[in-house]
């Protein structure tokens, strides 16, 4: 027996854990009860929203958490922590962490399988909903670091309250090790000096995992005829490099079941969207090293 429990930690040791980590801005998930904060259209009786919808909404998210099954999973436009639990019933999430600034309509969630550390929220100044959530996780004792992020749309805000945003997470991420920035950023991917993810991914090093995909396949937002890449995941250096965590090669991928897509866009009813108008990022981390892309993998992706 002692001779059996020893191979089975050895396996253990020798494969690593991984960990499927996505995010998901969730569109508007407001409950069914007036608090004064919601924005006009999600007040019951003088906005379109209702108890019954707001029970269908939190049904089909779910479907879509339940068919995804990541680890920890990090979601936008989430109104309050009630929903947010009443989210994660119906599914594997044992953890639920939620921040949002006093008197905003909406805020960010974490649903995860394993429990954080730690939590910290920065506050963006001069923006009043889009606040800077990090948690704190552990895999096989390996610590990395979680940075959702809600960023200011320009076409309501402008480039000045995005920029905000930018410098708040680039001060928030100072010199942190195996860090994950993930969310709704409202910028398109790009790679020019203009963007407004320029500054993290050249002082900070960061990389942007679009480029693991081909350009056709670059969008998370699909809806109103449009297909955009504004949700993102950045890794820091260390997954890819020479870290005791690597993003496992090829992991990333946009998440569009049948079931949720008509025609590439997200489905509709009655001019409304069944689910959210974004599609969920997801990818892997891992502490089994063999898992990095090697040169050859790097060589063949489509930049």
């Amino acid at each position: 027996m002692r001779a059996f429990l020893v191979l089975i930690l050895l396996c253990i040791f020798a494969f690593g854990s991984t960990l499927k980590i996505a995010t998901y801005n969730v569109e508007n998930l407001f409950d069914g009860e007036n608090n004064g904060n919601e924005y006009p259209d999600f007040r019951i009786e003088k906005g379109k929203w209702s108890k019954q919808k707001a029970s269908q909404k939190i049904y089909r998210i779910r479907e879509v958490l339940n068919a995804l099954d990541a680890d920890i999973i990090a979601l936008q436009e989430v109104e309050n922590e009630q929903i947010l639990k009443e989210l994660a019933k119906g599914t594997k999430y044992t953890y639920a962490t939620f921040a949002i600034t006093k008197n905003a309509p909406i805020g960010l969630g974490v649903l995860s399988k394993i429990r954080p550390e730690d939590s910290e929220r920065f506050t963006v100044a001069g923006v009043k909903t889009r606040d800077i959530l990090r948690l704190g996780f552990r895999l096989d004792n390996e610590r990395f670091e979680l940075f959702v992020v809600h960023f200011p749309a320009y076409k309501r805000n402008g480039f000045k309250a995005q920029k905000h945003a930018e410098i708040t997470l680039k001060t928030a991420l100072g010199e942190r090790k195996n860090v994950i920035v993930l969310g709704d950023f409202n910028t398109p991917f790009g790679s020019g000096k203009t963007n407004l993810l320029y500054d993290i991914m050249t002082t900070k090093n960061y990389t942007n995992l679009w480029n693991e995909l081909a350009y056709k396949e670059r969008y998370s937002f699909a809806a109103y005829g449009k297909k955009r890449a504004i949700d993102h995941i950045l890794l820091s250096r260390e997954f890819l490099t020479n870290g005791k965590l690597v993003y496992v090669c090829d992991s990333f991928n946009v998440f569009k079941p049948d079931f949720m897509m008509d025609g590439g866009f997200v489905k509709r009813y009655d001019k409304s969207r069944l689910y959210s108008d974004h599609l969920p990022l997801f990818f892997e981390i891992s502490t089994d090293i063999k898992q990095r892309c090697g040169i050859i993998d790097k060589i063949l992706k489509f930049r």
